[in-house]
């Protein structure tokens, strides 16, 4: 995964509990709203907020900034899948 550090480091750590946090966070948000729509606008929030982690990962400079995108963008994967679980419990309501 040399491209995708985000992604390399959550197969290879133990940092999938950032992305259990975010995974039951946007569970609990994407089964309140009730809605679909709302529920694709954040997917593509998550996904937007993920990619933007990636691009300024590769960006070297400070290892505080790169520990912090790390995690932002760990949460952002759980967030995708959680409101994925959402999309889909409202899609099965109506």
């Amino acid at each position: 995964m040399k491209y995708l550090p985000i992604l390399g480091e959550l197969f290879s750590s133990d940092s999938i509990i950032f992305m259990i946090i975010g995974l039951i966070a946007s569970i609990i948000v994407g089964i309140k709203m009730k809605s679909t729509k709302k529920n694709i606008i954040g997917i593509g929030i998550c996904f937007a907020t993920y990619i933007v982690c990636e691009i300024v990962c590769q960006i070297g400079v400070n290892y505080l900034r790169e520990f912090i995108t790390l995690f932002v963008g760990t949460i952002a994967i759980g967030g995708i899948v959680g409101f994925l679980i959402g999309f889909f419990v409202s899609k099965v309501r109506k």
